[in-house]
């Protein structure tokens, strides 16, 4: 745990069903009373208005009804002829609001209550029974809240102000009973524009959740990308319950991490709080097994923050309220801040990235012949086909591929719309062991996939192709890892670092994952450079050597150093990557 100061995210959406039960119906009839009989004015000035004043604001409110299928309780006490639900629309008269009735309102902030009554064995369009609805063996009332933008706490301060303002006594509503549920919860911040691309980058913590994290046919993900309108115009990724404990350790909630715009970005000026995106985190009900209860949110919201500040985190952006990197806007203050102990963990996406690296590992040294037929047809002919397709497309009987789909479980998925490799990243390292093969080794496995790609899509050169060409760069086969060879001799330190950041960055851009590359080349004075491992290298001092006004040794020391550092690198990841290949082998 991380206690320190950290930016406050704003609650978003929310949707609750608060139920109260002390005094059976008597709140219904009584909102009864008031909305369809004492409300005298239906014909000729519509449906009851009024306001509130609620946290320190205005509210403008709207009563109505509608009538339902349900069939009225049968039981002697019930005092009406039919079994209407009624609604309460409320809006903040704020520096947003419309002037529109709160039921015609864009409701900025705001949102509608639904209050149903409820009593055993309910029944609906004359006897069918009623399901879905929580039996406690007595009438009670369901209000179900659904708003944006107000503070999630203040939800049942929410409704007995609302209520009162109707007339209905506020101690109806008093203490929700333990069935209380929450059905949607979101918290977020927004972030200026020129900050947020580390958010949804193609490498970025977002897209890798979905990436990465799929494995085998358990548990839900689902991934989406638009940047039609803008860069990063909706990037979100759900996991369920189970595929969020692999995030973050602990965490309970199936959750959508979602960076989005307002839905015409270009509308909106860079003065203009809405010209900046969100970065937002919703609970997921339908991702969830257990039911989230009212009494529950304090600890839900914590989650949801947690989740916001380490995707923060792993983005590389700042955790602690920062206007330079925030863009407050009429709700959200990014100035503001807490003080809090929150659960940061390291970005455990590439742990199991490396865990997938294993399973394709293990796998491709023991399939047979056909296996890796079907596997190529898997990954190179694209679509879904069922077995059978996949049969008559490779000529293999229908048993064979039961058989390899069986024996190939960790990395197959075989589900009702038909096979396909179970992960994006799993994927992406079999296409290099089926290239590889295909060429026997006469080319690198990236230049092979390339090449085909380029044929298939029609292609021009890539960035890749052009920094290959001009830095002289091939590839060599390393102890465990690909070495990039640079043929090019930079003049001084200024130019190395501008030449290790171009062969970086188009690597990246053709390979997404750069953490396999190594990286070596010799400066036109002689000096050898290594890198270790291309993902991790940071850009150093600009200055050339002929410029740092220092001695020698200093020079020399610090160089020393950077090769040791180097080398010391690179023996844990020969120690790593050989215990891998003996547990492989074994």
């Amino acid at each position: 745990m991380t206690a320190g100061r950290f930016i406050e995210p704003q609650s978003h959406e929310a949707d609750i069903h608060f139920i109260f039960a002390e005094d059976g119906l008597d709140p219904y009839y009584a909102l009864n009373a008031v909305i369809r009989k004492e409300h005298d004015d239906w014909q000729t000035e519509g449906k009851p208005k009024t306001t509130m004043e609620f946290r320190g604001e205005t509210w403008a409110l709207v009563a109505d009804y509608d009538q339902q299928p349900i069939d009225p309780w049968s039981h002697e006490s019930y005092r009406m002829e039919s079994a209407p639900l009624f609604r309460i629309y409320f809006a903040a008269k704020d520096a947003l609001y419309d002037g529109k009735p709160a039921d015609q309102s864009g409701k900025v902030r705001g949102g509608t209550m639904t209050i149903r009554p409820r009593w055993p064995n309910m029944t609906k369009d004359g006897g069918t029974p009623v399901r879905g609805v929580p039996d406690l063996g007595k009438p009670y009332i369901d209000v179900q809240v659904q708003a944006s933008n107000i503070e999630h706490s203040c939800y049942p301060e929410l409704v007995r102000t609302a209520m009162a303002a109707f007339d209905v006594s506020h101690r109806y509503f008093e203490n929700p009973h333990e069935m209380s549920n929450i059905n949607d919860l979101a918290r977020y911040v927004r972030v200026r524009r020129s900050k947020s691309s580390p958010l949804y980058a193609a490498d970025g913590p977002i897209a890798r959740t979905h990436a990465v994290l799929e494995a085998g046919q358990e548990g839900y993900r689902k991934h989406v990308e638009d940047h039609t309108k803008v860069p990063g115009y909706h990037v979100s990724t759900i996991v369920d319950d189970k595929r969020a404990r692999d995030i973050i350790p602990g965490q309970q909630l199936g959750k959508e991490i979602k960076h989005y715009y307002p839905r015409d970005p270009s509308y909106y000026e860079p003065g203009d709080a809405l010209y900046h995106p969100k970065l937002e985190v919703a609970y997921q009900t339908a991702r969830t097994d257990e039911t989230l209860r009212w009494s529950d949110l304090d600890e839900a919201v914590r989650e949801l923050d947690e989740a916001i500040y380490n995707y923060l985190d792993w983005a590389d952006l700042p955790v602690r309220a920062d206007e330079e990197t925030f863009r407050s806007d009429e709700y959200f203050d990014a100035s503001a801040e807490s003080h809090r102990s929150v659960k940061l963990v390291d970005c455990p996406l590439p742990d199991v990235e490396d865990e997938q690296e294993h399973v394709v590992m293990r796998l491709w040294g023991n399939t047979l012949e056909s296996d890796r037929d079907l596997i190529d047809s898997l990954v190179t002919d694209g679509g879904k086909p069922t077995r059978e397709e996949l049969a008559n497309r490779t000529g293999y009987s229908y048993r064979t591929v039961r058989r390899f789909v069986n024996r190939c479980e960790d990395v197959v998925r075989d589900a009702y719309d038909g096979l396909s490799i179970d992960s994006k990243h799993k994927e992406q390292l079999l296409i290099d062991r089926v290239r590889t093969a295909e060429s026997q080794f006469r080319e690198s496995v990236e230049h092979a996939v390339l090449n085909a790609a380029d044929v298939v899509e029609n292609r021009g050169r890539s960035k890749w192709s052009e920094v290959k060409q001009r830095y002289n760069v091939s590839l060599s086969d390393g102890k465990t890892k690909q070495v990039l060879d640079v043929g090019y001799r930079p003049e001084d330190r200024e130019d190395l670092a501008d030449v290790i950041r171009s062969i970086r960055l188009a690597a990246r851009e053709r390979f997404r994952s750069i953490r396999r590359f190594a990286l070596e080349v010799t400066t036109i004075d002689g000096e050898h450079r290594r890198i270790p491992n291309l993902e991790s290298w940071r850009p150093g001092a600009a200055k050339t050597t002929r410029e740092i006004s220092k001695p020698d040794w200093v020079d020399d020391a610090e160089q020393l150093a950077d090769e040791r550092y180097g080398r010391a690198l690179d023996d844990l990841a020969d120690a790593r990557r050989r215990k891998v290949i003996d547990e492989v082998t074994e």
